[in-house]
């Protein structure tokens, strides 16, 4: 019999007893529960975003406040008198985690012995109060340096607590408990939404409309005004120019019987934007905003270290945060590799590429031969450049190539010179940068190959919240399940490679007992490699019993629609014309409007504009489309009336150039490849062709969807909303979004955030009749008999909107008003001179231009076009979201999209927990 008994709340009914029936379920799984001490209880969570220092988080302070409620209580009862000095002794996965607190809630220093820490319990009378304390959640990938540095990371979330006594014969054993930390569960759209956040971004140069999100800004906050959810905005001195505040968290709950904490899981972003890296980012905006009582940050990922070989050959540490450094100069490496191999496939010829595949091999290798391989590429760019001005319908002229040579030229020089390798051996140099000093490292190909493979891992875009969606219970996860977009491979060593960092896939799947199932999709074919750009899990409110719906993205319902489109409009087409369509080209001389006939259909994306913005280091770059490029160089082979420039030099440092987005259905199908078809075709890994070349990979989102499929045993609704993707980039073999992407949703109470798709318009009488054809196909998705004229025009589908401000549309030489009636002219009868669509323009928008037809004042203005024409992926999406219960809110989100994103990644929410989940029964 124990002389001493330890007890705590066992039977886990949120308090502690301290009797008998308690004390006898101590052994039993999973014993008494403890959350991750991650919150600040003495601070409330403020209305505003405002800048300010972190605060400071309960795990961090030595002496606990009495409102601290996350340590869980304990007890140490005499039964009967024995000498000897007790201690607390913690076994397990994650004792290194947790702290033991005395009676005056002061952490107690713990004496090593041998492998244990053991905590000496101070002198007084019985019954003695302690504390446990968890400092982080369970698999968390680094040792928190608040306790014990250098320890090694934890696999799992049972402690054994240990009560020993010292006595006059050695260690006893007095009692033994099983505590558990409480699973970090991650909430989905299901939870009520409390506040919905977003960066307010301003720019007031007219030259530079496309760096504001000001309409988007008002849509959202027009949507969120009738449900009274607070739109909370970060400012510009906060976030610093990074707008992406989806990827810097994802919302989850830790729940104990005596209580839950929400967690924002900070994810490791470095990254500011959708794509630099050394500039300022949100990661501050958690601990100075969200730390506050019940609410906590998780900030394990941000806790690691690296050590890299220095100059001397001694090994230096570097902490997480620092290491973007490290990143910083190998992509700009690999990044100069990239646009290099682009460059030489738009400017070259079939033989050129041939000759570029055998001097360097494929388009992506590690940092190592990219960086070996630079001037090797720069020979081979110089050399295409060269043969391209001589060829005969060569698009290319000397006022581009020449400053492309010496901006490519001068890119060179500078990586080099950043990282110059000698033999096997490379240097890396890092400048200053505010307080942190110049640093080098030396390090061997090798070494350099692991650490860009390493810094890659921790740094991957994968790891961001955009890549991590939440859906309802399942088979598997009866709490959700987890979509993470993630492939593994064997790379030639042997090892494994991931998308997604080793850690943040041991950090979820370790979350398991608290019953979420983790599912991996492939989102590698995308260059942001987001499954947030290929789905998002929206609870059905006609059925809130059922399982709810995904909406995904899906370029074979964007490829019906649009050939249904095609055969309305050839249906309306005199003989003559429906000849030329039978066999479209493009001619550059010949019209781009499709408004011949009888059923015209208008140009996509009219009145937008690409942007193509680089900046060193720069991840991912902003570039026009492939599409828009193969347009453009179509375009200038020939004569042509049609402003369509050719993208400037990728490493051009003027300001940032903007070029026409507008396309009609029959220019975006020519001059895209088969992707579209290819991702929902049966799945084919990538495999090698004749000449060496690399076949992609396909069926994609086949496989998305059979794996959800079957998470779900065929009971989860998948609907499909049109998506058109780019075609491949020649030298990543990845794509994006082209029309703006339906899938990249936010879910507000009874609203759909949804980016507008700006996608080719009819009148309401044709665009009934393509979207019947359509739902004909898709009876699970849409009421075909839904879908008439008058129901198009009741929900004002047939009414065009289009936000504008000063010079935001064509060129600055001409009007506002004349700009936006170039630029929306084919949705007006054929024929109608532009000076009577600049009338109707200017009667539908009263007071918006002065007399000259200029846009009033510098802020946004959202427009009316008076051409009754309906878009059909609006109408399309507005009839899925009815069937579900939803409105939908569109939202003017092409701030986003130019950068390779949407709404829901310029969004973020802080959401309720489920009440009706306690993980331990």
């Amino acid at each position: 019999m124990c002389a001493y008994r330890l007890h705590a709340d066992y039977d886990r009914t949120g308090r502690l007893s301290g009797d008998a029936a308690e004390w006898a379920g101590r052994k039993r799984e999973p014993g008494a529960l403890v959350r991750a001490n991650l919150d600040a209880d003495a601070r409330r969570l403020p209305a505003s975003v405002a800048r300010s220092g972190p605060a400071t988080p309960d795990r961090e302070r030595q002496a606990k406040t009495a409102g601290d409620d996350e340590p869980i209580r304990m007890q140490v009862q005499e039964v009967s008198h024995e000498p000897g000095p007790l201690f607390v002794v913690l076994q397990g996965a994650d004792p290194q985690r947790i702290a033991v607190v005395d009676s005056t809630g002061v952490r107690i220093r713990p004496v090593p012995m041998r492998n244990l820490a053991r905590y000496p319990l101070p002198a007084g009378p019985f019954p003695k109060r302690l504390a446990l304390e968890a400092v982080d959640l369970a698999a968390s990938p680094a040792t928190n340096r608040l306790l014990v540095p250098g320890a090694g990371p934890p696999t799992g979330a049972r402690i054994v607590v240990r009560l020993e006594r010292d006595g006059a014969g050695g260690t006893v054993v007095e009692d033994e408990a099983v505590v558990t930390l409480a699973p970090f569960v991650l909430i989905g759209n299901a939870g009520r939404l409390e506040r919905l956040y977003m960066c307010a971004v301003r720019e007031d140069d007219p030259a530079r409309s496309l760096d504001d999100n000001g309409p988007a800004v008002a849509d959202v906050r027009a949507a969120l005004a009738p449900l009274r959810v607070p739109l909370v905005l970060i400012p510009q001195e906060v976030h610093g120019g990074d707008s992406w505040i989806q990827d810097q968290y994802q919302l989850g709950y830790t729940r104990t019987p005596d209580g839950v904490q929400r967690v924002l899981l900070h994810t490791p972003r470095t990254r500011s934007d959708a794509s630099r890296t050394g500039a300022p980012n949100l990661g501050g905006v958690l601990a100075g905003h969200f730390l506050s009582k019940d609410i906590g940050v998780c900030q394990a990922f941000w806790d690691r270290e690296l050590t890299v070989p220095g100059p001397d050959g001694a090994p230096a540490r570097m902490g997480f945060a620092e290491s973007d450094r490290l990143l910083t100069v190998l992509t700009k490496v690999l990044v100069l590799r990239r646009h290099m191999v682009e460059t030489v496939s738009r400017i070259g010829t079939a033989e050129d590429l041939a000759r570029m595949r055998k001097a360097i091999g494929p388009a992506r290798a590690d940092v190592w031969k990219s960086r070996s391989e630079l001037e090797l590429l720069l020979s081979l760019l110089r050399g295409t450049a060269r043969a391209a001005l001589t060829r005969p319908d060569t698009p290319w002229k000397k006022d581009l190539i020449d400053p492309l040579l010496d901006d490519a030229g001068r890119q060179v020089a500078a990586v080099t010179a950043e990282m110059p390798i000698a033999g096997r051996r490379a240097r890396l140099r890092l400048p200053a940068a505010g307080p942190r000093p110049a640093r080098e490292f030396v390090l061997s190909a090798d070494e350099l190959v692991k650490l860009d493979r390493q810094l890659g891992n921790w740094h991957s875009g994968h790891n961001y919240g955009g890549n991590i969606e939440v859906g309802p219970p399942s088979k598997n996860g009866p709490a959700g399940v987890v979509v993470v977009g993630n492939t593994t491979q064997r790379a030639g060593d042997g090892s494994t490679l991931t998308d997604m960092d080793p850690d943040l896939l041991a950090f979820l799947r370790g979350q398991a007992h608290g019953h979420q199932s983790v599912v991996e999709v492939d989102t590698s074919w995308l260059d942001v490699g987001h499954v947030d750009e290929m789905l998002a899990f929206v609870p059905d409110l006609r059925d809130p019993r059922g399982p709810g719906t995904v909406l995904r993205a899906a370029p074979a319902m964007a490829l019906l629609i649009i050939t249904e489109a095609k055969r309305e409009f050839l249906s309306g087409l005199n003989a003559r014309d429906l000849a030329e369509y039978t066999s479209w080209q493009y001619i550059s001389s010949r019209s781009r409007h499709t408004i011949q006939g009888t059923k015209p259909i208008t140009h996509l994306l009219r009145g937008l504009r690409w942007l193509q913005h680089h900046e060193p280091g720069q991840t991912l770059p902003t570039e026009p489309p492939e599409i828009y490029q193969r347009l453009a160089r179509q375009n200038a082979s020939g004569p042509t009336a049609h402003d369509i420039p050719l993208p400037v030099s990728p490493w051009s440092t003027q300001p940032a150039p903007v070029y026409p987005a507008g396309i009609s259905v029959y220019e975006m199908y020519y001059f895209s490849d088969n992707l579209n078809e290819d991702l929902e075709a049966e799945p084919a890994p990538a495999r090698s062709g004749p000449d060496g070349s690399e076949i992609p990979a396909v069926g994609q989102l086949t496989e998305a969807v059979e794996r959800i499929t079957t998470e779900y045993d065929g009971r989860m609704p998948i609907h499909g909303l049109p998506v058109f993707f780019d075609r491949r980039s020649p030298a990543s073999g990845r794509s994006t979004a082209f029309t703006p992407n339906l899938a990249n949703l936010q879910v507000a109470g009874d609203r759909l955030l949804i980016p507008r798709p700006h996608g080719p318009r009819m009148s309401p009488e044709s665009a009934a009749r393509v979207l019947r054809a359509v739902a004909a196909r898709f009876p699970e998705a849409v009421r075909a008999a839904r879908l008439t004229p008058q129901w198009l025009r009741a929900r004002g589908l047939n009414r065009t909107t289009f936000w504008a401000r000063h010079q935001s549309v064509g060129k600055p030489t001409a009007t506002d008003l004349a700009n936006l009636a170039f630029a929306f002219a084919d949705g007006f009868p054929r024929g109608m001179p532009e000076a009577q669509v600049r009338r109707l323009v200017l009667r539908a928008n009263a007071n918006a231009f002065d007399a000259t037809g200029r846009l009033k004042g510098g802020g946004w203005r959202q427009l009316v076009i008076p051409e009754n024409k309906v878009d059909l992926f609006e109408a399309w999406t507005e009839a899925v979201a009815d069937k579900l219960g939803y409105r939908v809110q569109w939202v003017e989100a092409w701030y986003y999209h130019v950068r390779l994103g949407s709404i829901h990644c310029g969004t973020n929410v802080l959401r309720t927990a489920p009440a009706d989940r306690p993980w331990w029964r």
